[in-house]
């Protein structure tokens, strides 16, 4: 008999507007998640909805080590403070953690970040200025996930040229330098996983595309 499969582990530390939404959405989608705040009011408030909830100052070497277990398959540093910010995330380095992401609060802050090694680094303010503008300007980019300095998964609309043409008609990946891992369907509504090479394209699907940024950018360069 299969045991029960176990829950991913998240470690939220910063209780500010980021980091409150996001362990209330892990919680939501089935994680575990552990918080942490220097703040007893903000403990108080999301206790119920958490894993568990704890009061302290995770720039603490100590109270960090009481807070992340050994386990955790990843720990969001979303803490308002700097300097706090960065001692955190020293001593989760010397814990060997390996999944660590910190929220960047400025420009230097991200720096010192980039600095010390620290591979992902979150700047939801700057991220979502770059994310609605690149979409208003766009023609053809409905929308865009960035997953690294180069990379990033993109919703684009089909050119009017693929209409009720195949992916193989179209040699799509080797025309855009992109690959097709999803196609959303509105008519009727459906989505396709990992679509075959003789799946034919309508004017109203939306691709789901993983390819290098400048491919992405030089796709929306096109005209219908």
């Amino acid at each position: 008999m299969f045991g029960k499969k176990k829950n991913r582990t998240a470690v939220v530390i910063g209780l500010g507007e980021f980091g409150l939404h996001l362990a209330l959405n892990l919680s939501k989608c089935g994680c575990d998640c552990i918080v942490a705040d220097i703040d007893a009011g903000k403990i108080d408030s999301i206790k119920n909805f958490v894993m568990k909830a704890v009061i302290a100052d995770a720039s603490q070497k100590n109270a960090l080590y009481q807070i992340v277990p050994a386990d955790a398959d990843f720990v969001i540093i979303a803490l308002g403070n700097i300097e706090s910010s960065i001692t955190a995330a020293l001593y989760l380095k010397d814990m060997k953690i390996q999944n660590v992401y910190v929220k960047a609060i400025s420009e230097e802050h991200e720096r010192i970040l980039k600095m010390m090694e620290v591979r992902n680094i979150i700047f939801p303010e700057k991220d979502m200025g770059q994310r609605f503008a690149t979409k208003l300007m766009s023609n053809n980019l409905l929308d865009f996930l960035p997953l690294s300095e180069d990379y990033s998964v993109a919703e684009l609309a089909p050119l009017s040229s693929m209409a009720n043409k195949s992916l193989k008609e179209i040699d799509f990946r080797k025309e855009y330098n992109l690959s097709v891992i999803a196609i959303k369907e509105l008519v009727p509504p459906n989505i396709v996983i990992s679509p075959s090479a003789g799946f034919k394209i309508k004017i109203s699907d939306i691709l789901i595309v993983l390819g290098k940024k400048e491919a992405v950018e030089a796709y929306n360069q096109k005209t219908h």
